[in-house]
């Protein structure tokens, strides 16, 4: 059941970066409010994305995270507003460091940060860069 759940976090999160970097058909090309509610649910998407999907390693017994030195503890919630911590800080890039990765969740935490840095710019292309479909 959770490589169900897994699987299916990770399609929504590929369709909201498709989305956001493939060529636009928005017929406006310049910032809008319509453009920010677009990149703000991007992020919402990706950031709650990597955050249950570190949830979901924790809970199958794969250490992703260290608090303070030590593995998570505590009940699902615990587990879950950590991880959704976690992700936030590490897709904005700000990184406290009072929660860390070990092992394959260094991978994943690199995978999400590298995508904090793309999507700002894809928003840009997005929105001021007009393409010919021809």
């Amino acid at each position: 059941m959770l490589y169900i759940i897994g699987f299916i976090i990770l399609f929504c999160m590929v369709m909201s970066l498709r989305a956001l970097f493939y060529p636009s058909r928005w017929k406006e090309h310049h910032v809008s409010f319509h453009h920010f509610i677009f990149l703000g649910m991007s992020y919402i998407t990706i950031m709650v994305g990597f955050g249950l999907l570190f949830t979901l390693l924790e809970l199958e017994g794969v250490p992703i995270l260290v608090e303070g030195g030590k593995p998570l503890t505590g009940d699902f919630l615990d587990h879950l507003f950590t991880t959704m911590y976690f992700s936030g800080i590490t897709l904005f890039s700000v990184g406290y460091g009072d929660v860390t990765p070990v092992g394959i969740g260094r991978g994943i935490a690199l995978i999400e940060s590298w995508l904090g840095y793309t999507i700002p710019a894809a928003f840009v292309v997005k929105s001021f860069i007009h393409y010919d479909n021809k």
